[in-house]
């Protein structure tokens, strides 16, 4: 399969990687440092799964000069997602697929608003995974997991061609039918802990082994959960137990990516997420105090 990403980050960079190891025609889409160094030395990979090679690597700054792809991967920041959505313009042809691996809730529907309502899938990923030098990604979490599924929900040939493609590579692929569902159940996890692990400073394993910031960590995952609720969202009964069970069962060295943003002076996705959860909570009706402070306390931080 060819497929580009765009967004050849810590995300994009780790299952670019592992795609092209495992045959298929991969093209990155990079800038700056980290093309250079992906172009003069190849893309190396230190994953818990193993570490890994891949030399050659084709990459360039340019879509026009990748053209049309079969897959295209977005992985950028969500406050990038416009610009990229426009970027991508030159990689979709008449049997292109797109799929989203952002945080937040609506990659797709921007995607589609500029590249087609037919082209664009929705996605989301569990990984943790960051660019830590230029050509040098690091994959930290035993999950490496990709869910996926048609935006209306029905199961198509192509979106199972794209779930084999990536399971071929060693990925887990969960193919979807309730595709709103996992993107909602993913954003209570990832708005809650990145708020809290941002407010406190620490990452996750000192944030749960605290009883106040373990508090404040469910208290967030009720409010969005609640939120979810007010929209009809059909979420488990119990899925704020099993995030906060999933969420002990993580490294305790592990960082959200916004905390390794803040920590690295970055610009924060903070309106993707803690933003996010204020904005719906008030057009529902629906209290969210921790993240109205979390999202108040890193404003200043936010860039």
């Amino acid at each position: 399969m060819r497929i580009a990403i765009l967004g050849a980050g810590g995300v994009g960079g780790y299952y670019g990687g592992l795609l092209a190891r495992g045959g298929h025609d991969v093209a990155f889409v990079a800038r700056g440092a980290h093309l250079a160094a992906l172009r003069e030395h190849g893309l190396r990979v230190e994953s818990v799964h193993g570490d890994f090679h891949v030399q050659p690597v084709r990459a360039g700054d340019d879509p026009a000069e990748i053209g049309p792809v079969d897959l295209v991967l977005v992985a950028v920041k969500n406050y990038d997602l416009a610009s990229a959505a426009q970027a991508a313009g030159p990689l979709v042809g008449p049997d292109t697929a797109v799929l989203p691996l952002l945080n937040g809730l609506d990659a797709d529907r921007r995607l589609a608003a500029v590249l087609g309502e037919g082209v664009v899938l929705a996605g989301l990923t569990h990984v943790s995974s960051s660019l830590a030098a230029p050509g040098l990604v690091q994959q930290i979490s035993a999950v490496r997991r990709i869910t996926l599924g048609e935006r209306d929900g029905t199961e198509t040939p192509r979106a199972r061609r794209i779930a084999d493609a990536l399971a071929s590579a060693g990925i887990d692929v969960v193919l979807s039918d309730r595709i709103e569902v996992a993107l909602w159940e993913k954003f209570l996890f990832i708005a809650s802990i990145s708020g809290v692990c941002c407010l406190a400073r620490r990452p996750l394993g000192v944030v749960l082994a605290t009883a106040e910031t373990r508090d404040l960590y469910l208290q967030a995952l009720r409010e969005v959960e609640a939120v979810a609720r007010a929209q009809d969202v059909a979420l488990a009964p119990d899925l704020v137990e099993r995030t906060l069970a999933l969420s002990d069962s993580f490294a305790p060295e592990t960082r959200p990516s916004m905390l390794v943003d803040l920590e690295a002076g970055r610009r924060l996705e903070l309106e993707a997420l803690n933003g996010t959860v204020v904005r719906l909570g008030r057009s529902v009706g629906v209290a969210t105090p921790v993240h109205a402070v979390a999202y108040a306390a890193l404003k200043p931080a936010a860039g």
